[in-house]
């Protein structure tokens, strides 16, 4: 006697199925994650080398830093805005020669600041002497005119330099 079977799989041969793709998609997660941090902190430095060169083009036009064009600033969050302003080309009253000197796109500046591809603001210091002591970035004086600087993924501690 022949037993009339419909062709098709078992519940059995499905859930190993589920279960195959399920342990294949727990391993490839991790790789993924590492080329989407590896893609953070490659565009981290590209902003910081973009910021060190757009301000030692100002230095070159104007022989001082711009937040030396408009004054001191109060804090080094209107320090960064000032001189995002300057390098933008918005600052008309400072920026006389009207150049931009770098363009940032409105969701890394989101109105308050340049901020990295971790939500934290990236980090300049203009030295007047030559030498720069980065805050947290490095301890000791660096021998060059301007630094920028990321601090990277938070909690690791692995800074993003333009030096």
């Amino acid at each position: 006697m022949k037993k009339n079977r419909m062709g098709g799989f078992t519940m059995i041969e499905l859930l190993v199925v589920i279960a195959i793709i399920m342990v294949l998609i727990g391993l490839l997660m991790p790789a993924a994650m590492g080329v989407k941090n590896a893609a953070r902190k490659a565009r981290a430095k590209a902003d910081v080398k973009q910021l060190d060169i757009a301000l030692k083009a100002v230095l070159s036009d104007y022989q001082v830093w711009p937040n030396a064009i408009g004054g001191p600033s109060t804090s080094s969050r209107d320090v960064l805005n000032d001189v995002i302003k300057f390098l933008n080309g918005t600052d008309v009253a400072n920026n006389t020669k009207g150049v931009c000197y770098m363009e940032f796109d409105k969701a890394s500046t989101n109105g308050v600041g340049f901020v990295d591809p971790w939500s934290q603001y990236y980090k300049i210091a203009l030295g007047d002497n030559g030498q720069v002591t980065p805050t947290g970035a490095s301890g000791s004086a660096i021998p060059r005119p301007v630094a920028a600087w990321s601090v990277g993924p938070p909690g690791l501690g692995q800074f993003i330099t333009s030096w």
